[in-house]
């Protein structure tokens, strides 16, 4: 067993910085008492969310949970509120747990999910066509046509227009994802075409470029982003700051939905005579030279700077058109030059629920100053939710890059669960996290027989493994577990207890407990094994082996000596058909070699028994190399996924200045474009830590993370 000694890392996934909270509502200081809410009783439709208020929540800490996810998930809404997301009929309890120094308060909201009504349009998803059904394609099904068994109506009713927002608590901004301006061979790109028109808003001819996606077909029809440029610029300073890449890597990446992109020069041009011209010549110029989807929910306006007011101007101007506007660091005028006044600037009440409007600032931009804030301050007034991205930078390309990057990852889309943006993941641990827990777990050492599993030669051996049990471990209750494997060089106490390479610097048992006691993910518990053998057994001739040759001791020693003896949802039960039937409640993650074996012995090795996967820096590519083993990826996902087994979450994570970066970037970018199946956002995401090394500073990041997302399906 041959291995290319060469540790490499990383997709090409955002570098995420947390969005600043919402403001919740603000209790009244004269009846400030204890936090209420403002509904005991929710009810919702499979699929519909609805917000429930914390009343009197100023300086608490809230923590949400639904006591059955299966009917209903929930998810905090900024400092004083949460949204409930019905999934399934049925009735469950959310509980709000607010903290204030020593003050505790539990709250419960009784949660009525009913069906989805039949009468309501709604997105549709098509199933995988597989044995049982099992899992979900990201592509949209047909609608009914006319006469046919599902509508039942003689006559096709108007179709209702998707609702657009507000996207989920997930909503996050970063800046534009590492490598994500650079071109790829993993990608292929589309094409960008020129063409004029005269304007008789302008009576000038302008010229446009359109980018059209990669493999664009008359057959299908596009979505499409009007960007519009800066003063002093044209429509060629799009290309210049590579625009064009970003659109294209997003797409590829699945950030983004395939779109076709116009970029129209409006040098001169007055903010009237550009939505003149857009309504009148230069849209239908468009729609008659393209395949082009007509609905204003399939149409967006953009821009930076000068075009930022103006995509704003537009798209307010004209909201039966328009239902995306992204402006980017815009300039004033739009409330001093007679176009809108701080009491008119609103989106039009008809479209509300219709529309996304996105304004973002850069804090270090003395161009645009405060018209961003005076916008978005309007806006807010008048009853328009506007997101809005306050992020570093000035007025330049490397903010309107930001800018188009976040933008075009949201529109388009209709906020649902399997479009999500972002899961939220932090670049940095948050320091309140350091304080130490009250409750905390314990850890146990476990001893087991297993044997080499060495091809043609296979010994006897005795091993062991820590395992952490969270505070107040119980064992009449059922525990989620996740199988935590240390790198090169390292040992079972690497992680949790502290060896003699790196200690508990980081902190990771400290952290662990107080996201346990906190509630910001249910307590688990934690096995740290080792892949290296016992002193004086046979080892093999490659190191890289081991992460390859543990998926036998996993399977048939160590899982079924940890779970016959702890309580888990394989309740003791450790056969096989037992351990797959729990598979949702297991995960397994590692960092370097331990990173490998999470690729190699867990996932290739063991996808039947794990549902969640968290490779930190690193893939050791095989004699297979690295397009093989994407191939390989994909289809254990999507035969999981046709066999009722599907991915929970495969979360990948790397530092920019990390020497395990070109493999692992290599291998998860090829099984990204090639598969449907795996999508940021909903069962993937690969989070990069800037300026990162290859050390415990970044994997104790990774953890927190991994702790969020997993076991978080059912």
């Amino acid at each position: 067993m041959k291995h290319a000694r060469k540790c490499m890392g990383l997709l090409v996934a955002a570098a995420l910085v947390m969005q600043a909270a919402m403001p919740g509502v603000q209790a009244d200081a004269k009846k400030a008492s204890k936090p209420a809410l403002s509904n005991k009783t929710v009810k919702v439709q499979e699929g519909a969310k609805k917000k429930v208020t914390v009343k009197n929540a100023k300086g608490y800490k809230l923590t949400v949970k639904s006591k059955q996810k299966k009917i209903a998930a929930v998810s905090k809404k900024g400092n004083a509120a949460f949204v409930v997301k019905g999934v399934k009929a049925g009735k469950t309890k959310v509980i709000c747990t607010a903290k204030k120094s020593k003050k505790k308060v539990t709250l419960t909201c009784t949660v009525k999910v009913n069906k989805k009504s039949e009468k309501a349009v709604q997105p549709a998803v098509s199933p995988i066509p597989t044995n049982n059904n099992a899992g979900t394609a990201d592509t949209q099904a047909p609608a009914p046509t006319e006469g046919s068994a599902a509508t039942q109506v003689p006559v096709p009713a108007a179709t209702q227009e998707p609702v657009i927002g507000p996207f989920p608590e997930t909503d996050q901004y970063s800046d534009v994802p590492y490598n994500f301006a650079d071109a790829s061979e993993n990608v292929q790109k589309g094409t960008i075409e020129e063409f004029a028109y005269t304007s008789k808003a302008t009576n000038k001819t302008h010229t446009v470029l359109v980018q059209l996606p990669a493999n664009y077909s008359q057959d299908k029809q596009y979505p499409v982003l009007y960007l519009f440029h800066g003063e002093n610029d044209t429509e060629s300073i799009w290309k210049d700051m590579a625009a064009d890449q970003i659109m294209d890597n997003a797409i590829a990446f699945k950030a983004a939905k395939e779109m076709i992109v116009v970029m129209p020069n409006i040098s001169g041009d007055k903010d009237e005579d550009v939505i003149k011209d857009f309504a009148d010549d230069l849209k239908p110029e468009v729609e008659a030279k393209y395949s082009v989807a007509k609905e204003r929910y399939n149409t967006a306006v953009a821009g930076y700077g000068l075009g930022g007011r103006i995509a704003l101007n537009l798209g307010l101007s004209l909201p039966e058109q328009v239902a995306y506007m992204g402006a980017f660091a815009p300039v004033e005028g739009l409330l001093s030059n007679g176009y809108f006044d701080n009491a008119s600037l609103r989106i039009d009440e008809k479209y509300k629920d219709q529309t996304l409007l996105m304004i973002q600032k850069g804090n270090s931009d003395d161009v645009a100053g405060e018209a961003p804030d005076s916008y978005n301050k309007a806006l807010t007034d008048n009853g328009s939710e506007c997101l809005y991205l306050e992020m570093d930078g000035e007025h330049n390309n490397e903010l309107f890059k930001a800018g188009l990057y976040n933008f075009a990852r949201r529109i388009f889309k209709r906020g649902t669960q399997d479009e999500s943006i972002v899961n939220g993941f932090v670049t940095k641990v948050p320091n309140s996290v350091g304080k130490p827990a009250l409750n905390r777990g314990t850890i146990e050492v476990i001893e087991y027989d297993t044997e080499t599993y060495d091809p043609g030669n296979s010994q006897k051996i005795h091993k062991w493994a820590n395992v952490y049990l969270p505070y107040n471990y119980d064992p009449n209750e059922k525990y989620n577990i996740l199988y935590l494997m240390h790198g090169g060089g390292e040992n079972a106490d690497t992680w949790i207890k502290g060896d003699n390479i790196y200690g508990d610097y980081t902190n990771n048992k400290g952290m662990i407990n107080q996201l346990f006691e906190d509630g910001y993910c249910e307590p688990c518990i934690i096995v740290n094994p080792t892949f290296y053998r016992p002193e004086g057994a046979p080892e093999p001739s490659d190191a890289f082996d081991l992460t390859v040759l543990f998926q036998y001791e996993l399977r048939n020693d160590l899982i079924p000596a940890v779970e016959a003896k702890y309580s888990t949802y394989a309740e003791g039960d450790v056969s096989i058909k037992s351990l797959q039937a729990s598979r949702m409640h297991r995960g397994f993650a590692g960092l370097s070699m331990g990173s490998a074996t999470t690729y190699q012995s867990a996932f290739f090795g063991n996808y039947d028994l794990f549902a969640w996967f968290a490779p930190y820096s690193g893939y050791f590519e095989t004699e297979s190399g690295n397009d093989a083993d994407a191939d390989k990826l994909i289809k254990i996902i999507e035969e999981g996924e046709a066999n009722g087994m599907p991915l929970g979450y495969m979360y990948c994570g790397n530092g920019t200045e990390d020497f395990a970066l070109g493999g692992q970037l290599d291998l998860m970018q090829k099984a990204l474009v090639r598969s449907n199946i795996l999508v940021p956002g909903r069962n993937y995401d690969f989070v990069l830590i800037p300026g990162a090394k290859h050390d415990m500073n970044q994997w104790h990041i990774h953890l927190y993370n991994t702790l969020k997302i997993f076991f978080t399906k059912e």
